[in-house]
């Protein structure tokens, strides 16, 4: 996914769970990283999305 990919699919608690994942205590500070062009933020990001979309797909299907 591309940076504007993942923007566009960012919800509300992305960057509470990133912070998480990065080991920050702020969800600012997560997304800042990401918004800086870091790779492992967006790595992440990625992750958090894809997981996300997936559980959903996977509970409407049950």
């Amino acid at each position: 996914m591309t940076i504007e990919e993942i923007k566009s699919k960012v919800e509300y608690g992305d960057y509470p769970v990133l912070a998480q994942m990065l080991g920050l205590r702020s969800p600012q500070s997560a997304q800042k990283r990401f918004l800086r062009g870091n790779e492992e933020a967006r790595r992440a990001l990625e992750i958090i999305i894809t997981t996300r979309e997936n559980m959903i797909k996977t509970f409407k299907t049950a």
